[in-house]
């Protein structure tokens, strides 16, 4: 007898085939199982990190609007202290002033030389003096003009006017007032 080489007839590939598509289909459901899951965990650590920014966002709006509030405040108090501040320097603007008319006429007092005198003193803008007299001779005035600035109260002073009446000098000086920093600088 032939011997036959071992033919099977099964349909063994078939069957194979049928494995490997099962094999393949279990295969291919695991991965969408895990790829769902995979997007879910993906989403749900989104949303948490999303929420979590989103507390961080409010607490520094709430956390600026406080800071704006305080800086309100400090610029308030900012402007109250540059209006103290100007009121104080208007104070002591007007204490000094107080005292520098009195000074004035004492000091004018003082250095006006024998023969002369002053009949008036006008200031239009209280920085620039006038001082109008009378005096015997031009070297009375000339001494008073040297004089002048010795008080610390008027500038170099500057001759107006210089006339004779009735055998007298009648003269008129401009003199500025010392700047007041410069008075301050020098006590």
């Amino acid at each position: 007898m032939i011997k036959l080489i071992g033919l099977n007839l099964l349909p063994y590939r078939e069957i194979e085939r049928k494995k490997k598509l099962d094999a393949f289909k279990r295969f291919m459901l695991m991965s969408v199982l895990a790829g769902i899951v995979a997007a879910g965990v993906v989403w749900f650590l989104l949303s948490q990190a999303i929420g979590n920014q989103e507390d961080r966002n409010q607490l520094l709006k709430t956390n600026i609007a406080e800071l704006d509030k305080q800086i309100k405040e400090v610029e308030e108090l900012e402007q109250r202290k540059r209006e103290f501040i100007a009121r104080k320097e208007k104070i002591e603007e007007l204490q000094h002033e107080r005292f520098q008319v009195a000074m004035m006429f004492n000091d004018l007092n003082r250095i006006m030389p024998e023969g002369a005198f002053l009949t008036h003193i006008q200031s239009n803008d209280g920085k620039t003096y006038n001082l109008t007299g009378v005096a015997l001779s031009d070297s009375k005035v000339a001494a008073f003009m040297r004089s002048l600035p010795s008080t610390g109260v008027f500038s170099v002073p500057q001759l107006v006017e210089i006339r004779t009446e009735k055998g007298v000098q009648k003269f008129t000086i401009s003199s500025k007032l010392v700047n007041k920093a410069s008075q301050q600088g020098n006590k």
